[in-house]
């Protein structure tokens, strides 16, 4: 039996908020000018973008395989939290959509998983 979680309906918001941390990793990734900024302007240092990228891909991974989901929620969960208390910090409420429905989504895939 694989270790990782299949392909099912009762899988779909996991395998989505997995494959929403990978995009998420692939756009920090790139480090592209706006990106860099917008690290700064949430008080990061303009590096940091690829620590997050970083801590999103461990995070997809993490989810995807069975025993590991649990760290994954926990490691996701925390990434999340602290996007949305940077955006609000920052006051820059039209920006905080993204990580609130990954949160979101992320409590969505641990309800399921775990009942």
């Amino acid at each position: 039996m694989s270790n990782l979680i299949p392909f099912s309906l009762a899988n779909a918001a996991t395998l989505a908020v997995a494959a929403a941390f990978l995009f998420g990793s692939v756009v920090n990734a790139t480090a592209r000018k706006p990106i860099r900024e917008e690290f700064v302007r949430y008080g990061f240092p303009w590096w940091w973008c690829w620590v997050t990228a970083l801590l999103e891909f461990t995070t997809a991974v993490l989810l995807v395989l069975r025993p590991t989901f649990t760290v994954g929620v926990a490691l996701g969960g925390c990434i999340m939290v602290a996007a949305i208390v940077a955006v609000v910090r920052a006051r820059d409420f039209p920006h905080i959509l993204p990580p609130a429905a990954f949160l979101l989504l992320l409590l969505i895939a641990a309800f399921v998983q775990f009942s």
